[in-house]
Order: structure tokens, then sequence, then C-alpha cells
């Protein structure tokens, strides 16, 4: 029985649900870019921003209650 080495995973524990995204084609083409060259898969880099960009969206965004 081969036993196969599992690939390094950049994501915490806990993170297994995967989200589609739709992208332009440009928008693929650059978000392949960058993370190539921080030598990562899309994926990882994808989830990397967006972290980043919910940061961002918290911090300039106003707060409003719940809907009811």
């Amino acid at each position: 029985m081969d036993v196969k080495p599992s690939k390094p995973t950049r994501s915490p524990r806990g993170v297994e649900k995967p989200v589609a995204m739709r992208l332009l084609p440009e928008e693929r083409a650059e978000l392949e870019r960058i993370a190539g060259e921080e030598v990562r898969s899309a994926a990882s880099m994808a989830r990397i921003i967006y972290l980043r960009g919910v940061s961002h969206y918290r911090r300039h965004t106003p707060t409003q209650p719940p809907i009811q």
C-alpha cells in the first residue's frame, strides 16, 4: 500500500467548505499572477485577499441594526 505524502496546507484547521466566486477573465488572471508571485494557489491567495478586504470593509462601513 503506497501512502502519498500530504501537501502542506496554508489554511487553518477548520477551513473546509469551499465558496465559489465568479471573476472576469482579467480578474482571474490577476489573481493567478499575484498567487504565482507568492508561490500560492489561487484559492489560498483569494482567501488572503478576502480576509484583508473584510478588515477594510468593516473599518469603512458604518454598522447598521439588523433588519427585523
